[in-house]
């Protein structure tokens, strides 16, 4: 599948550079706040608290994570976009916040080219298919043939509409020629949970949420 990149972008970074020489050499000052626009458990969640962990030894000030989720991510990216442009309230964005929604809505809450500058590119990682324990099939040839006698009945998760583990599994049933139910979640984290609940029969996950469970 895709390799969405995550990557952290700064709020209104265009405009950033009005705070002023002085301001900028002695920020941060106080606790910065790093927004992941998703539930906690996921992917992103993940990456954050990590990233964060790192980032307060260095700026030597305290970096709070705030998972503010839904729209497939948008919600805490438009948080962002539309806050005080200080340097104290970044995001944790990918390829979906930044990228694939901005096409997938026709009226999306913030322009990523002019709302955002990227900061830093964070991690690559991969999308994999997974399904619940008790599905039948154990093999991709096998699921394929599965899902195309019991699409019907069967439903898959993400982490929201336009998220990019939504459009992974979009591609993947358009290319297998299914038409299969979509449940969203608010995050990779809770559809993992409901995947291991049996609730959904399967996800196209980040990596780094779906390794574990594997």
């Amino acid at each position: 599948m895709g390799r969405p990149l995550l990557l952290a972008a700064i709020a209104l970074a265009a405009h950033i550079h009005g705070i002023g020489s002085a301001a900028a050499q002695n920020w941060p000052t106080r606790p910065v706040s790093m927004v992941v626009p998703f539930a906690p458990g996921g992917a992103v969640d993940v990456m954050g608290r990590i990233l964060g962990a790192r980032l307060s030894e260095v700026l030597g000030q305290s970096v709070v994570v705030e998972n503010i989720s839904g729209a497939g991510g948008m919600l805490g990216a438009a948080r962002v976009a539309k806050g005080s442009p200080d340097g104290y309230e970044f995001l944790l964005g990918h390829a979906g916040t930044h990228a694939q929604n901005q096409t997938l809505y026709k009226k999306p809450l913030y322009n990523a080219a002019t709302d955002f500058a990227p900061v830093a590119l964070i991690a690559e990682q991969p999308t994999v298919l997974v399904a619940r324990k008790d599905l039948p099939p154990n093999t991709l040839p096998e699921f394929i043939t599965y899902a195309k006698a019991n699409q019907a009945k069967m439903q898959y998760g993400s982490a929201g509409a336009g998220a990019s583990n939504h459009l992974a599994c979009v591609l993947l049933n358009a290319a297998v020629g299914i038409d299969v139910t979509h449940i969203p979640f608010r995050g990779g984290g809770p559809a993992m949970q409901e995947l291991i609940s049996g609730r959904i029969d399967y996800t196209c996950n980040i990596v780094t949420t779906a390794l574990p469970q594997i």
